[in-house]
Parts: structure tokens; C-alpha cells; sequence
């Protein structure tokens, strides 16, 4: 029996211990409440020399990569079609008919955007490519199983 309890002991407090969220500095603290305002269910993450945020701003997941100055060095979104710029949903329809949006990644960085769109019809999945003035690349088809 104590042997039971001691190791209940070490288990809850090597849980504890894991839980601990990381120590995020100030610099970024302060440049992730001035930039996602009304960011919910934040969860800090330590990097080597980075911090990322996991969260959801708007109903949408996100993720932020921050350097140690407080610089924002990228993001990634994960949403539905609605949420596509009104130039992409309107040139996805046109170029792929008959496919519907299952789910988009967003990935930004201080020098561009680009989409992962996932499409699918009845019998395929289809991982196309995006940037911000409508070009399109399919990277990958699936047969779905």
C-alpha cells in the first residue's frame, strides 16, 4: 500500500511539473497581447530560440511563432472556406468545379501568404496551393478509401 501511494506521489508531481507552462518573456508577451487582442485558450510553447503560441482568436485555431525580441515570425491558421479571401473562393470555384473546401492552413510570414487548401469529390482528396493574388498549384491527390 505505501508503495501505491508513493508512486501516486511522484506521478501527480511529475504531472504537475509537466503542465508548468513555459516562462515567456515580456518583449513577447506584451507584442502577443498588442497584436491577438482577443485570443482565447492560449497555450505557450518553448522553442530553442523561439516561443510559439497555440490558441483560438475569432473561432479560429492558431498558431505564432515569436523570436525572443517579441518579433512575430510566422502564423498559421487552420479554418473553413468562409474565411478565404473573396479573390481565391471565387477562382478555386471556377478552376475546380465540382470540388468542395474540406479545410484551409494558412501559413504567413513577413514576406508572403499562402493557402494549403484541402479539396475533395466524391472520390478523391485534392492539397492545393495558393497565394494572395489567386495562383493555384495542386501539390497532392489522394484516392479516398
Amino acid at each position: 500500500m505505501k508503495k501505491l501511494i508513493i508512486c501516486l506521489c511522484l506521478f501527480a508531481t511529475t504531472a504537475a511539473v509537466a503542465a508548468e507552462p513555459p516562462e515567456v518573456n515580456e518583449k513577447v508577451l506584451k507584442a502577443f497581447k498588442e497584436t491577438f487582442v482577443r485570443a482565447t485558450n492560449v497555450v505557450w510553447h518553448e522553442m530553442q530560440n523561439s516561443y510559439e503560441a497555440h490558441f483560438t482568436q475569432s473561432q479560429i485555431v492558431t498558431r505564432a511563432t515569436y523570436d525572443t525580441e517579441g518579433n512575430l515570425l510566422r502564423t498559421t491558421r487552420y479554418y473553413s472556406e468562409e474565411h478565404l479571401p473573396i479573390n481565391i473562393i471565387s477562382k478555386l470555384k471556377k478552376k475546380y468545379i465540382g470540388k468542395s473546401v474540406y479545410g484551409v492552413t494558412e501559413s504567413s510570414t513577413e514576406d508572403a501568404v499562402s493557402y494549403h487548401i484541402t479539396l475533395q469529390d466524391e472520390k478523391n482528396w485534392y492539397i492545393v496551393i495558393a497565394d494572395n493574388w489567386g495562383s493555384f498549384e495542386l501539390s497532392k491527390k489522394f484516392r479516398k478509401g
